[in-house]
């Protein structure tokens, strides 16, 4: 059985709730940050990549790991006594992407679950669609991806896709959490149904920890525990699900396995667990099928381009019809039904069907089967597809509402009156700083700047400045339409200009003026110059440089004075693609492009000419140097120093005079991913998964490790103020923090 690839989520899961820490189970990736990302958006990716195309665009924006180390062994080398974490600045925590709701209308509120960590349960009063609360749940309990509610005993239950998995009890009244089921065999919940007559609930996993298939989870509501569980027969990856009122319950695949069985719908009867019938349909389906009130038919929606409405005859499971959609009208992956009034309501979305598209919402007459009229979203109330956090209320006076929730950062929560078809309103959820990738320093002025690896309430870039004096937030930058997410930036303080590269198709370059922080234009790049994560700048010259992290891979060269694209070059091998990381050596007229290769390749650049001179292949065996994904320089020492994404990480010292590598240094801590360096004092500094370790470098010799707060998060970026004996590093978390290291 070979996996696609196996979402984020499922790492940051391993690494937070097991006791003690799983060792290696999976390995997690990552191609783009949606998510946001986020957890829901990385199964789209299940369905186009294979598990030996990349290993690291995860690292990207989450964590790249393999669980091997316990968290008690994080900090193996005590604290240098001048290395310590001053301060941690922790900005706004987002109420991202909103992915099920639930709703309960005798008492007029509707609550809807992040795909978060943790994750979070926002309320929302109907009668003035205003958010009057949300709760945060424990450690570990994250990505909540299924729910069912129980309104008449104030009850709302919430599936964690996490490993082990959660199964969390909340009571509606106070919005409180009253306690959790953990399944230690069984996780990664992404479907429920409720039998609130009989007093039980079903989750459906995507997968069990021995890989060996889904489980379907049946849980005793009045004594909260669980009463039996089911392996359905070849079902793989359970998505989606719906049930009768003649005691069936109906649970669809995914098939997100290389080899697995054809995608199919699971008739269960529900009083002793056992299955009914099968249907197998071979089309991957949505996470939300519909029932309609005879009991005759259930919809199932497909996650096609265009996307299709299944019509499946619940007697003997039979497949009745077909209503396909219009081009473009993808992935219909959230639905509500009107059963009193004969229609239903699927939302299209994008990211499935590797294509964004504009969300709609579209009408289906369920007595002729076929759509009535649509409803055309903003572009930003998707980015990566409406999730499945769609209610119905049918009110007394007004006719019906839906509400859907955006699978975004942060989220919308958007009312449609299903009577004509128009919006009703739209509330946003709470926005926050999230995925803290990069960062650059004006000491100055004063000031560092962390970009944002997501985009903010309408799909735009965001940037965040942080006051060095009192380590405080000095405002956000909204960079306009289209320019985000981050990836990369570079700093001319001379002439008081910022320049931050995009990881968007093309990339874009936006230059901002730092004195009123404020954007002053922008470079749209040419077609396939995408995901610039690696940028250099030569302010003696006024040129910068940017690598592109794709196949091939490119440096692209930007002229400072009049802010234009001069030219770009393609580097000479395959073995070169994926650029991750990049050094200057101004004087001696060099740049240095670190590769995302195994093992990793250093790229030498003339820039007199712009020509590649050479690259450098380390000595990567048995994925010892492998993934450069950070790197520093001394150029009056000579040297540059790499980190890599290994586990233990690997810090490789290159020689430049010949351009050599001259030794590695295999460090006590995993994942390098941010590094300052101090040529002055002749240490540099290396961000890793859960701490911050001090380097010698001459000899090249770990002698300290600082600890952070959370040990399973990864620190990205990172900047300097050697005169002032601080560096600071950001997380790639939501919200994002930014710890103040004392020297």
């Amino acid at each position: 059985m070979e996996l696609t690839t196996t979402p984020r989520y499922l790492l940051e899961s391993l690494v937070d709730d097991s006791d003690p820490p799983l060792t290696v189970l999976w390995i997690s990736f990552c191609l783009y940050h949606p998510e946001t990302v986020p957890k829901m958006s990385q199964i789209s990716t299940l369905v186009h990549m294979k598990l030996n195309t990349r290993r690291t665009m995860m690292v990207l924006q989450a964590i790249l790991a393999i669980s091997v180390i316990l968290l008690s062994g994080l900090s193996t080398v005590a604290p240098v006594k001048a290395q310590s974490i001053t301060g941690s600045l922790t900005f706004t925590r987002a109420e991202d992407n909103a992915f099920t709701g639930v709703i309960d209308t005798t008492h007029g509120f509707a609550y809807f679950a992040t795909d978060t960590v943790p994750g979070m349960v926002v309320k929302v009063r109907l009668s003035d669609f205003t958010k009057v609360g949300t709760l945060v749940m424990n450690r570990g309990e994250s990505f909540l991806s299924a729910g069912v509610i129980d309104p008449a005993n104030d009850f709302a239950y919430f599936g964690s896709f996490s490993f082990p998995g959660h199964i969390i009890k909340v009571r509606l009244s106070d919005l409180t959490r009253v306690g959790s089921i953990d399944i230690p065999r069984v996780g990664a919940f992404t479907t429920a149904i409720v039998d609130t007559v009989n007093g039980y609930a079903y989750f459906g996993s995507f997968f069990s920890i021995n890989g060996q298939g889904s489980v379907i989870v049946k849980v005793n509501l009045s004594t909260f525990t669980v009463t039996g569980t089911l392996q359905p027969p070849n079902g793989l990856d359970l998505f989606g699900s719906t049930m009768d009122t003649n005691g069936f319950g109906y649970f669809s695949t995914f098939a997100a396995y290389v080899g697995a069985s054809p995608e199919g719908i699971f008739k269960i009867r529900l009083s002793d667990l056992t299955l009914s019938k099968t249907l197998m349909v071979g089309t991957p389906m949505g996470a939300t099928p519909l029932m309609d009130g005879s009991n005759t038919f259930s919809y199932w929606p497909t996650l096609t381009n265009p996307g299709s409405i299944l019509r499946v005859r619940n007697s003997d499971l039979t497949l009745n019809a077909t209503l396909k959609m219009n081009p473009g009208e993808a992935d219909l992956n959230s639905g509500v039904i009107d059963t009193a009034e004969g229609f239903a309501y699927f939302a299209t979305g994008g990211g499935f069907s590797d294509q964004l598209e504009t969300p709609k919402v579209i009408k289906i007459n369920l007595a002729t089967f076929r759509r009535v009229s649509t409803l055309t979203l903003a572009p930003y109330e998707s980015l990566q597809f409406v999730s499945a956090g769609g209610v119905i209320q049918t009110e007394a006076d007004g006719g019906s509402f839906a509400y859907f929730s955006s699978y975004t950062s942060p989220s919308y929560i958007i009312k449609v009156k299903l009577s004509n078809m128009s919006r009703a309103g739209t509330l946003q959820l709470q926005q926050g700083e999230e995925y803290l990738r990069s960062s650059v320093i004006d000491t100055g002025a004063g000031y560092v700047y962390f970009p944002s690896d997501a985009l903010d309430d309408i799909g735009n870039g965001t940037i965040t400045r942080i006051r060095i004096s009192d380590f405080s937030n000095a405002g956000i930058l909204h960079l306009p339409a289209g320019e985000g997410p981050i990836c990369s930036g570079v700093i001319d303080t001379a002439h008081g200009f910022a320049y931050f590269a995009t990881r968007t198709t093309p990339a874009k370059i936006i230059k901002v003026r730092l004195s009123d922080f404020s954007p002053v234009g922008a470079i749209s790049l040419n077609p396939g110059e995408t995901t610039l994560c690696a940028a250099v700048i030569d302010t003696v010259n006024g040129f910068a440089y940017f690598g592109t992290y794709t196949s091939p891979s490119k440096v692209v060269k930007i002229r400072l004075s009049d802010f234009t694209r001069v030219g770009a070059i393609q580097l000479a091998s395959p073995s070169e693609d994926f650029i991750l990381s990049a050094v200057i050596d101004v004087n001696a007229g060099f740049a240095y492009f670190g590769t995302d290769q195994f093992p990793g390749v250093i790229s030498k650049v003339r820039l007199s000419d712009f020509t590649e001179v050479a690259s450098l292949t380390l000595n990567g065996g048995n994925f010892g140097e492998d993934e450069v994904a950070t790197a520093v320089i001394d150029p009056a020492g000579n040297f540059a120093y790499f980190g890599t994404l290994d586990s233990p990480g690997v810090v490789v010292k290159v020689r430049l005079s010949d351009f050599s590598e001259n030794m590695s240094l295999t460090l006590a801590e995993s994942y390098v991913e941010g590094s300052v360096i101090d040529p002055t004092h002749g240490f540099t500094y290396f961000a890793t998964q859960g701490a911050i370790v001090k380097v010698q470098l001459s000899p090249l010799t770990e002698i300290g490790s600082t600890p952070i707060a959370n040990p399973a998060v990864l620190q990205v970026g990172g900047s300097i103020d050697i005169a002032g004996g601080t560096a600071y590093f950001g997380t790639n978390t939501n919200p994002g923090t930014v710890y103040k290291v004392s020297l």
